[in-house]
């Protein structure tokens, strides 16, 4: 039997730029952190205090039921700011999984501009991800 998992990494570089504030001179005004979801499970990273250039480095492994359902799901990543115990949206990307690599020498770190907060929004995030489908043989006992 094969067992599928689906390996998402949340990488150095991701970028939150504001037009116009101070975090452009290096000064972090948001704190940001990142929630995956895949197939009804749920990742979240650390959140990065006052930090425009967040390095995460953290890797999720979500499984994959029915790997032939793969290129029919999305992978949605979305970026918040942790502000006095609540969040505020900073973008989203979907990601479909049929542009999903079968392995990890496939997949390189790819930047994906996040979808804004509204249409007057000044953001211009993107987020560094490496994403991958792995297959785990295995034997089930007779």
């Amino acid at each position: 039997m094969i067992a599928t998992h689906l390996a998402l990494l949340v990488a150095p570089g991701t970028m939150i730029r504001e037009a116009g504030e101070a975090g452009e001179q290096g000064e972090g005004s948001v704190n940001p952190f990142v929630e995956v979801e895949f197939d009804d499970q749920r990742h979240r990273t650390q959140t990065k205090v006052k930090d425009l250039n967040p390095v995460w480095n953290e890797k999720f492994v979500f499984n994959v039921s029915d790997p032939k359902d793969l290129p029919k799901k999305t992978i949605d990543i979305v970026v918040y700011d942790e502000w006095r115990g609540h969040r505020n949206f900073l973008g989203r990307v979907k990601i479909f999984g049929v542009s999903i690599p079968n392995s990890e020498p496939e997949a390189g770190i790819q930047r994906y501009p996040l979808d804004k907060r509204g249409l007057f929004s000044n953001i211009r995030d993107d987020i560094a991800l490496k994403i991958f489908a792995g297959y785990d043989y295995y034997l089930v006992p007779p």
